[in-house]
């Protein structure tokens, strides 16, 4: 009989002291609510009417016991007596969160202390034919972590409680300076019970390809658990067409086999060519035909890290190859889109994703505070053609190194590297964020010591730099693997070796976002500036008497230490204050679309030619949100795009103009992730204040292939105040354009200007103005409406046209700096 599966989805509960005996709880009738599976003990009370909302208002403080409680779920589940008399029947669990006991009929079958280690547990023995009881007992993480605190000491974080780093659970539901404290507990991940003769425990396809890519061998390994007669193994093109099929007989639990590929289809980040993805088939036969069957879709790809010398400047490059071709890796750091991550689904990840392709970004960064995430989301990332740079799940600690923790992080890593190493997406494995930045501001990190890491101030260097890069060698070699986020050189600030987090802006000195360049580093993993959500996203959070500066569900919502001070000191520098929710919050949109844009396009002029490669590559902080918040967002919980979204799309663009001004001069550059060289037209404006033409330049101009190029500098034709635009023409098209207007942005009055929008039909809108006006923001009147560019600079003999392509509606209303409308 072929494997069956029998998924368990429903289940009840109930909270329990930690003095509660399991068994004496599983007959008390009173108490139980029901519950669904995947899930967790928030959710269940959230369905269940027992909690307020988590995310609204000051509701967070209010459920902080649940963290506090032991939690009991019960489920029944019934077997056919054909189900049981197969020879393996086994309880399978992807994911408990955390520290779980699990009875199966009255009987102790598992052990968990790992949200992200998978569980299966031969049941057979326990079971019965008809109805049969499952419990698991979920005691409280907090709890339990205190207790391994007090035995172990207490260890430095930033972010969240001390104890977090005893705990192998998302470290983030401890609370983070972007997302509230919320401890769940629960079965997270798919709950299910496994009858068969045969299964393939583990399906392996490593593949490699020659150093000019016109061949590819593909190792396929398949590990059997049970009896089977043979395997066939088959491998589809990216088209689904037959390329091969093979039986092989197993030998010692396993069959192997190599298929080779002449002038293989490759896999490639979006903008650089196909996400072509073959297929591998693999099937257990036994006397009546199919036992089990598993497929692998797998991208081809070459990855390579490359850190050489530069031609003229100190230290090493860090950018990524990928099949030969170097890229800069522009995109975001990615947290998880949920405090309850269980109610993510494949339709709300490919919602993200889109949103970070449509911004041009090449390369997310899964961060190490929250999960190694679902399946459905790297297999969006290979179907979209994103880059992941993936960590480990250790975040901003001093983690320990004592014998137990280190098999249970070797059971979580093992578990992970083989759930994911087939994904293309994946270019890197990195061991942590922050803790050698924590550590070095300890002054326990020392570059020069490696000995016996375990016995020293900063034990968890046998983690990053013995453990994991072992088990990645072993398990996943066609990737590298890098200790740590920030990391390289003597220092996690140095600027010329290894990758680096840029917090001088914001965090630090508070340095002036326009300063951007003064802090880069080979590749800035970590950057950026907080700033409000829309509108329809702060009354999502707030009772109306609560929409004021001065709010408590406001200022709650803002989990960052200083935070209203730190936004209103790059508002006073840049844009000044105001007193009104609703322009308050543009402001804050805006100085962060701002500092966003000046710390990419600084950036990408470090992206030069063959051993000039200065820069390989920038991570905003962050992309997405996990609640409803003020943070460092691009687009916020209900994937509302904040205006920065769309600056940022345009300064990621495969092909972009950048000016920079110093005094009465301009310097214009193009920078193209193009393979091949360009020739275009530049037309460089010199507008007044007041909306009269200066000065004008057209000329034809050369653009290299993949980097930056100097295309032109200029003077102002007089020392007053003026605004630079540049456009460049291929044919009659614009392919890229931009504006260069004085800074700070305070220090002109944009108020006189006489704005037109103009409704076209069909969601489209014509905007045109008599002078120069900056930060032009159009809110939809619906709450989920985007465009196709918005937050735009306008100029007078340049209308722009813009489209609402998601939602319904017209324009609500238009904001720009210094003035508003209603529509």
């Amino acid at each position: 009989m072929p494997l069956q599966r029998l998924l368990i989805d429903r289940a009840r509960f109930r909270a329990l002291a930690p003095e509660d005996d399991l068994h004496q709880a599983l007959e008390v009738p009173d108490g139980w609510q029901p519950a669904q599976l995947p899930g967790c003990v928030h959710l269940d009370l959230l369905r269940n009417g027992q909690i307020p909302d988590p995310f609204f208002g000051l509701n967070e403080a209010a459920v902080q016991w649940i963290g506090e409680r032991d939690w009991l779920y019960d489920c029944t589940f019934e077997l056919s007596a054909e189900q049981l008399a197969q020879p393996y029947v086994e309880l399978c669990f992807e994911g408990l969160d955390t520290f779980a006991e699990v009875y199966l009929n009255g009987a102790h079958i598992l052990s968990s202390q790992n949200m992200f280690v998978p569980q299966r547990a031969a049941a057979k023995a326990h079971l019965r034919a008809g109805e049969n009881r499952l419990a698991v007992r979920f005691e409280s993480a907090l709890r339990r972590g205190k207790a391994l605190e007090a035995q172990h000491g207490v260890r430095a974080v930033w972010n969240g409680d001390p104890s977090r780093v005893y705990v192998r659970k998302a470290q983030y539901h401890y609370g983070w300076d972007w997302g509230p404290r919320l401890l769940t507990a629960g079965i997270w991940r798919p709950l299910y019970v496994e009858a068969y003769q045969a299964r393939i425990a583990e399906l392996h396809v490593q593949p490699s390809l020659s150093d000019d890519l016109a061949r590819a061998d593909l190792l396929v390994q398949a590990h059997i658990q049970g009896e089977a007669e043979s395997a066939r193994l088959t491998l589809y093109d990216p088209s689904g067409a037959l390329i091969e099929s093979v039986q092989v007989a197993p030998l010692d639990s396993a069959v192997r086999h190599t298929f080779t590929l002449k002038a293989p289809r490759l896999w490639y980040p979006h903008g650089y060519g196909a996400q072509a993805r073959y297929r591998v088939v693999a099937e257990l036969i036994g006397a009546r035909g199919v036992l089990d069957r598993r497929d692998v879709r797998l991208g081809l790809r070459k990855v390579r890290l490359v850190q050489a010398p530069l031609a003229d400047q100190a230290g090493t490059s860090f950018y990524f190859e990928i099949n030969n071709v170097p890229i800069f890796c522009s995109g975001a750091n990615w947290i998880p889109a949920d405090s309850f991550t269980p109610r993510l689904t494949a339709t709300r990840y490919h919602e993200w994703l889109k949103l970070a392709v449509e911004a041009n970004m090449l390369m997310l960064r899964v961060w190490g505070g929250g999960i190694y995430e679902d399946e459905a989301f790297y297999e969006l990332c290979d179907e979209l053609g994103v880059l992941i740079w993936q960590d480990f799940m250790f975040a901003c600690g001093m983690y320990p190194a004592y014998s137990e923790f280190l098999e249970n992080v070797r059971a979580e890593a093992l578990a992970q590297l083989k759930r994911l190493r087939h994904y293309a997406c994946i270019v890197l494995w990195c061991g942590n964020n922050e803790d050698y930045q924590i550590a070095e501001s300890l002054q326990a990190y020392d570059p020069d010591f490696s000995g016996a890491f375990a016995q020293t101030a900063f034990p968890a260097r046998e983690i990053y730099e013995r453990l994991l890069p072992k088990l990645c060698a072993e398990h996943d070699p066609t990737r590298p693997y890098w200790p740590g986020s920030p990391y390289g050189g003597k220092s996690v600030m140095d600027q010329t070796v290894g990758d680096r987090h840029t917090w001088e802006i914001w965090h630090g000195n508070i340095a002036d976002y326009q300063d951007y360049a003064r802090y880069s580093g080979r590749f800035i993993s970590e950057f950026g500036m907080q700033a409000l959500p829309i509108l329809p996203t702060l009354e999502a959070f707030t009772a109306p008497e609560e929409r004021t500066l001065e709010s408590a569900a406001l200022r709650y919502h803002n989990k960052a230490s200083e935070g209203f001070m730190r936004l209103n000191h790059y508002l006073t520098r840049n844009v000044g204050l105001a007193d009104a929710l609703p322009e308050y919050a543009y402001l804050t949109q805006l100085v962060q679309a701002e500092a966003a844009a000046a710390a990419f396009e600084s950036w990408r002029l470090g992206w030069r030619e063959h051993g000039k490669r200065y820069i390989g590559g920038a991570l905003i902080w962050q992309l997405n949100d996990c609640y409803p918040a003020i943070s460092w967002a691009l687009v916020d919980y209900y994937l509302r795009p904040k205006p920065a979204y769309y600056r940022v799309k345009r300064a990621l663009a495969p092909l972009a103009l950048i000016l920079s001004a110093e005094g009465p001069k301009v310097t214009c550059w193009a920078v193209s992730q193009r393979l091949q060289p360009l020739e275009a037209t530049l037309q460089l404006d010199c507008w007044s204040l007041d909306g009269e033409l200066r000065d004008q330049i057209r000329a034809v101009v050369p653009i290299g292939a993949n980097g930056a190029t100097l295309l032109l500098t200029h003077s102002a034709p007089s020392a007053e105040l003026c605004v630079w635009s540049a456009r460049l023409w291929q044919g009659e098209q614009i392919v890229a354009r931009t504006a260069r207007f004085p800074e700070p942005l305070h220090s002109v009055d944009y108020s006189a200007a006489r704005l037109t929008v103009t409704a076209l039909g069909e969601g489209r809108y014509r905007l045109s103005t008599d002078r120069p006006v900056r930060g032009v923001w159009l809110e939809a009147e619906d709450a989920d409406g985007r465009w196709d560019d918005n937050l735009l600079d306008l100029l007078p003999d340049e209308p722009r046209e813009i489209c609402l392509t998601v939602g319904v509606g017209g324009v609500r209303r238009v904001r720009w700096y210094g003035g508003f409308a209603q529509m």
